[in-house]
């Protein structure tokens, strides 16, 4: 798997077989942390060597439990002063749990080894002590920060996983009161850094509650006959909306399989069928049943991962099915995900190669990349080229919202007329939308947008 990096400035290198990739931005926060205090430009530089070890240290916990249970890591990226770490395949809850307790306690351990250096050959010089205490923070005190029950941190993957899928929404739960009482804590002590993190990390968790519902895995269907086709049948079932259909003849067709290739193709179906009942959890135990593990298919790792909330995950499977599978929906997914990776440069790349059955795609694919760079106001071009090749009338509403993102209120109120004309309802997204505030209050705008909501009524 590649983790190449969409900028140049990246620096890579192999620890043995994981491949580690660190980004510039890592050492931008690494040394404004380190500026903190007022500290000479020795200590800074200490500081970010001591951050940097650290936090491969932490990583390289989660790479080896993953690779102790039979995965292959992917690469370890690190940039924003944190890390992750990435796998070709996924886990079982209980093996997810493991992996992701794995990080911090090899921190604690490593912790563990320099106080013992310490107390056998304590430091002589005031560097020496710096460094000592800056070692110690990071890995004791970070790695208990990170083992709180909020949502990215470790400690909220490991609550998740114990309490599994039927109780996503309490796990959600203890991530926002966590999250409001350390953001309770930090502003008596006026720590400010920690108060954001933990606000954007408890404002996350509380979002996630408003989609997120408590499932159960779909009960197995008995088998009492074999039927012809099921699994064809049950692709066809699926492609209809029908589920229940979908998982007896996929259950039908698992049981009928010889081992390898015919189950593996069974589970594939099982799987989506998981994802269309909003069950990503489900579905991602049924792929982790395939045997031979690479064998299961990339794209729909990817998608499972994504709908799991876990996109850093999904985004090596999304490159490897894009090798695999040339189709519109695995490079719309590729770039998107490389878009939340911050990896730019990739994603245009991958949506101007791509060969998109038609360029009102490809220009709204593109825009999204813009977008993510802060341009909206060739985002909006885009779109509005895309408008022009398709007539799609969500292109021109994207066109119009850029231009009011980007502060061109005239063509904004131009294009969202054009999106009205053109037939777009979502009348309730275009209410909320803040950036066309000034663009709704438009006399001749909010004429129109008055009549459609009487006709609506």
């Amino acid at each position: 798997m590649s983790i190449d990096s969409s900028s140049p400035f990246s620096w890579q290198f192999n620890l043995g077989r994981i491949p580690i990739l660190v980004e510039p931005s890592f050492w931008l926060m690494t040394a404004m942390f380190g500026l903190f205090g007022s500290r000479s430009w020795q200590a800074v530089l200490s500081w970010m060597a001591v951050v940097f070890v650290s936090i491969l240290v932490h990583e390289l916990g989660h790479a080896l439990m993953a690779m102790g249970l039979g995965c292959d890591v992917a690469g370890i990226r690190l940039y924003m002063g944190g890390g992750l770490t990435y796998f070709d395949r996924a886990l079982s809850r209980w093996r997810d749990v493991a992996v992701s307790a794995a990080g911090p306690f090899t921190g604690f351990l490593f912790g563990g080894l320099m106080l013992a250096v310490n107390i056998f050959i304590p430091p002589k010089s005031e560097m020496g002590q710096i460094i000592l205490v800056d070692l110690l923070w990071v890995n004791f005190g970070w790695g208990i920060i990170n083992l709180l029950p909020v949502p990215p941190l470790d400690g909220g993957h490991i609550v998740r996983g114990v309490l599994g899928p039927k109780r996503q929404r309490i796990s959600l739960w203890v991530g926002v009161l966590t999250a409001g009482a350390v953001v309770a804590l930090a502003l008596n002590f006026r720590a400010f850094f920690i108060v954001f993190m933990f606000g954007m990390f408890g404002y996350q968790c509380w979002q996630a509650l408003q989609v997120t519902r408590d499932i159960k895995p779909l009960e197995p269907v008995k088998v009492t006959e074999t039927e012809p086709d099921a699994l064809a049948r049950g692709w066809q079932a699926l492609r209809s909306g029908n589920e229940s259909e979908a998982a007896r003849l996929g259950h039908l067709a698992l049981s009928a399989a010889k081992p390898g290739e015919e189950s593996n193709a069974a589970r594939d179906l099982l799987a989506w069928v998981a994802l269309a009942d909003g069950n990503p959890r489900y579905a991602l135990s049924h792929l982790e049943k395939v045997d031979p593990p690479q064998a299961a298919r990339p794209y729909s790792l990817a998608v499972a991962f994504e709908a799991a909330g876990l996109p850093e995950r999904a985004l090596p499977h999304a490159l490897a099915a894009l090798e695999k599978e040339r189709t519109e929906a695995v490079a719309a997914l590729a770039v998107r995900l490389l878009v939340k990776a911050q990896r730019l440069d990739e994603a245009e790349r991958i949506a101007r190669e791509f060969a998109w059955k038609t360029p009102a795609k490809r220009d709204a694919v593109l825009a999204d990349v813009a977008v993510a760079r802060g341009d909206f106001g060739g985002a909006a071009l885009l779109h509005a080229r895309a408008f022009e090749a398709a007539g799609r009338a969500e292109d021109a509403y994207q066109a119009a919202r850029n231009h009011a993102r980007a502060g061109q209120v005239a063509p904004a109120s131009a294009w969202l007329k054009c999106a009205l004309e053109a037939g777009y309802d979502d009348l309730e997204t275009l209410a909320q939308e803040p950036a066309l505030a000034e663009v709704r209050a438009a006399p001749e705008i909010a004429e129109w947008l008055a009549r459609r909501k009487q006709g609506a009524a």
